[in-house]
């Protein structure tokens, strides 16, 4: 896995499907077919990767949208999307 920085480009992987449920998601990974559901925050940043985007990108949004830091801010988007890659749901994208 690569790591992942401010200049990273991320994507979903084509191996999930995912729904909103008001303010939240849920997602399924199809190859290891574990469920994820996301929080309001965490919606937000999978709704921001409907397309590939920059990690700094993700964090503008989340920042649009919620009473954050800019520090705090990244630091969570940064752990957030760790998660999602170990959980096999993005991947880095060519940027």
């Amino acid at each position: 896995m690569n790591a992942i920085d401010r200049s990273t480009m991320i994507k979903r992987v084509p191996h999930q499907v995912s729904c909103n449920l008001n303010d939240e998601v849920a997602i399924l990974n199809l190859q290891s077919t574990l469920y994820f559901g996301l929080d309001e925050v965490g919606a937000c940043v999978w709704q921001a990767l409907e397309e590939p985007n920059r990690v700094d990108a993700l964090c503008k949004a989340v920042a649009s949208h919620f009473e954050v830091s800019e520090a705090a801010c990244e630091a969570d988007v940064l752990a957030f999307l760790a998660a999602l890659q170990e959980a096999g749901l993005i991947e880095t994208a060519a940027g």
